[in-house]
């Protein structure tokens, strides 16, 4: 054995077999779209870095549960995880749950029913959900939302921009059905929360650039 394979080998024996599968949906971008993929996680980037000083972080619309893993690795916090998605809930307990060291909890909760019953957080990350919502039922969404943090508390929103809506695939202009661009989501916002503040994203970039030449946009809001 040559001394460049006797040294790689010393790198793979600290490799741990701690693993999971993907999930459908992230296992269907990961292959399709994976630069996409890549884009997601830089926005969970961004967001755990804003709430590293965070002790309980809720995650509204977690999905399968990427950012959760991203939030107990960049913070201390306890996160929690809800989605009205109960397959992918479901995926969340099997899955990452044994690799969240007693700090994460995942249930469903649908936020334009009601609020949710909890212990609430200090932190609060929504990102790629409120273009799902209906504009008749966002104020009840954003209500139980908002409900959800506590005073003081920090929340961040993110978004596709309606200034890019022709770039969007097939499927998203039939899932997103409440686009917002800057100006709206700023001020739709600023009716929940006492401050919010704006960033603009372009592939994995986050800027205070021109909005209208943002293709997602992204809001830290303070209750």
């Amino acid at each position: 054995m040559n001394k460049t394979r006797k040294a790689w080998e010393k790198v793979t024996d600290m490799i741990s077999e701690d693993y999971f599968s993907l999930g459908p949906v992230n296992s269907e971008v990961i292959i399709k779209d994976t630069k996409h993929f890549l884009f997601t996680l830089a926005r969970y980037k961004f967001a755990a870095k804003m709430l590293v000083r965070s002790s309980h972080i809720i995650e509204v619309g977690c999905g399968e549960g990427l950012g959760i893993l991203s939030f107990l690795s960049e913070t201390k916090a306890k996160v929690t995880g809800l989605d009205f998605d109960a397959p992918q809930i479901a995926y969340d307990n099997k899955n990452i749950i044994p690799h969240a060291k007693g700090r994460a909890t995942f249930a469903c909760h649908d936020f334009v029913n009601g609020p949710y019953k909890g212990v609430k957080g200090d932190g609060l990350v929504c990102l790629d959900v409120i273009e799902h919502i209906h504009a008749r039922e966002q104020d009840k969404f954003l209500t139980n939302t908002c409900a959800t943090l506590k005073q003081g508390g920090v929340a961040i929103f993110g978004t596709p921009n309606q200034d890019a809506q022709q770039y969007a695939s097939a499927r998203s202009k039939v899932g997103h059905i409440n686009l917002f661009d800057a100006d709206r989501l700023e001020k739709t916002l600023g009716g929940y929360f006492s401050h919010v503040f704006m960033f603009s994203m372009n592939d994995e970039m986050v800027h205070t650039g021109y909005k209208r030449m943002a293709h997602y946009l992204m809001a830290l809001c303070i209750k």
